[in-house]
């Protein structure tokens, strides 16, 4: 997953859009928020996710959006607070070069959250 997102998702320019193909978008944003609390883009993000009736097709992000609302999509510039956050919560430091280090932090967190 993390080669996916590092090598495949990155060098593709913002306005690509993505389709959801299911319903992961409600709770990675909440699970965003859990390391990133302040994080305007995802607070928005949630405002508009909790008025989608349940049978209503999610709407479509471009990859700008998801590089703010994501933290899967933050692991090559992760900001100081969510380092430490990740830190403090799998007490795990790894190597500032290695963005798939941090990655597997995020999906390690991401898998019993």
């Amino acid at each position: 997953m993390a080669k996916t997102v590092l090598e495949q998702f990155y060098p593709m320019e913002d306005e690509v859009l993505l389709y959801p193909g299911h319903d992961y978008w409600g709770t990675n944003l909440r699970f965003t928020l859990s390391l990133d609390p302040n994080n305007r883009a995802a607070i928005e993000a949630v405002k508009e996710y909790e008025t989608f009736a349940p049978d209503e097709e999610f709407p479509t992000n471009d990859l700008a959006l998801e590089k703010k609302i994501n933290v899967f999509f933050r692991c090559k510039d992760p900001s100081y607070d969510l380092q430490e956050k990740v830190f403090q919560k799998t007490g795990t430091r790894w190597n500032p070069n290695s963005p798939e280090g941090f990655f597997v932090s995020l999906r390690a967190l991401r898998d019993k959250w």
